[in-house]
């Protein structure tokens, strides 16, 4: 209904405006020198969540010639220091955001060939496009394909036996993904700093800090 002459109308509310897009390949080339000075690789950048509370999601991973995982004070420096660059560029991700830094996880999913060199002396299942599932120990890989040493589940209560060892083309491979162990001391296969480095990437190592 229109307002009478000399009637005063509500002002309508004020929307807030919605924060521009992140470019995300911007904040990589802000984060990449910060993660290469401490060490890491910068797996993933990723923005997600809806446009008043987004989450910059920052995925970090050791350099192949570093065996273990990422421990949770390595990850909360780098979150750190992520977080003052992102302070003192505010153009980088305009508004607010949630920034989080995590490791890519326990049981990693294997896409390029540097996942599979990192995962050198872990457990996979891999799939191929024959349809065939492959469980067993990576113990090589290069550019173009894996040595996997299949295990051979035997009766309950007996240890899996080794098979021959294979090689796998990553153009045959559908998935692949890393398996979460929980070995008995015991275990021939299994060393004190691969029982180590299980246990930390259960953690998954995240670390959140708020950005204003």
């Amino acid at each position: 209904m229109a307002a009478r002459s000399g009637q005063k109308q509500a002002p309508l509310p004020r929307r807030n405006p919605q924060p521009a897009a992140v470019d995300t390949g911007s904040v990589e080339a802000l984060f990449a020198p910060l993660v290469a000075e401490a060490g890491l690789f910068l797996e993933q950048v990723r923005v997600h969540g809806p446009a008043a509370l987004r989450t910059l999601s920052v995925i970090v991973d050791l350099p192949e010639d570093r065996t273990g995982s990422l421990g949770l004070d390595e990850v909360a420096e780098l979150a750190r220091r992520l977080s003052d660059a992102l302070d003192e560029d505010p153009d980088v991700v305009p508004g607010p955001v949630n920034l989080e830094v995590s490791s890519p996880g326990a049981e990693r999913k294997l896409t390029e060939p540097r996942h599979w060199r990192r995962s050198r002396g872990r457990l996979v299942t891999v799939v191929t496009t024959s349809g065939a599932t492959l469980l067993g120990r990576l113990t090589e890989a290069d550019e173009t394909e894996a040595t996997i040493v299949p295990r051979h589940e035997g009766p309950k209560g007996t240890k899996p036996k080794d098979g021959e060892p294979v090689w796998v083309l990553y153009d045959t491979v559908t998935s692949a993904r890393v398996q979460v162990e929980f070995t008995s001391p015991g275990d021939e296969h299994e060393t004190d700093e691969h029982d180590t480095d299980q246990y930390d990437t259960d953690q998954h190592d995240t670390v959140e800090d708020e950005e204003a």
